[in-house]
């Protein structure tokens, strides 16, 4: 027998052999934070950057999110855009974020040089010498150490518009 409650769930009621009521409340499924992840880079992809940013926030207030979901936020929240061009506070937000795409465990090291060239590009670019840590030179230090997917570096710098920035001409030059 199936009714709906107060709250407007699905109850299915039903007796066992025994006579004891049994009841199974069944909730509103939950957002599979892989589902939302996969469609936030479709977004991203078709430059959606909004909607894309919508996914990838949904999917890391899931709580299930990975580190991946932080490092697509970080690129959707460039919007097709350079470090260099962006508000202070959007800079500070993709590092933030990057930041937890690295401290949840990530490491690969694109997600270390992608922090790494947001930061040169914005604050060296634009002669600001006082930052917070770390420092460029710091964080290529430590990707350095890591394993880098070549194949996810090279999409990285595929989205990243800044031909003319140092750091980027470096990678581009080490990676053909």
């Amino acid at each position: 027998m199936a009714n709906y409650d107060q709250r407007n769930q699905w109850v299915d009621t039903q007796f066992n052999e025994f006579n004891e009521f049994n009841v199974n409340i069944q909730s509103p499924s939950e957002p599979d934070p892989t589902m939302l992840l996969s469609q936030g880079i479709k977004l991203l992809e078709a430059k959606a950057y909004q909607q894309a940013i919508n996914a990838f926030r949904a999917a890391i207030e899931t709580g299930h999110a990975s580190s991946d979901a932080y490092y697509y936020l970080a690129i959707a929240f460039l919007k097709g855009k350079r470090p260099k061009v962006l508000k202070r506070s959007e800079v500070e937000e993709i590092d933030q974020l990057l930041n937890a795409a690295t401290a949840m465990g990530d490491s690969d090291g694109t997600v270390l040089w992608f922090r790494a060239l947001v930061r040169d590009d914005y604050f060296n670019s634009n002669g600001i010498t006082h930052y917070p840590p770390p420092s460029v030179n710091d964080i290529i230090t430590t990707a350095l150490s890591c394993n880098i997917n070549i194949n996810r570096l090279i999409a990285l710098l595929e989205k990243l518009p800044m031909f003319d920035n140092q750091l980027y001409a470096l990678l581009v030059q080490k990676l053909v």
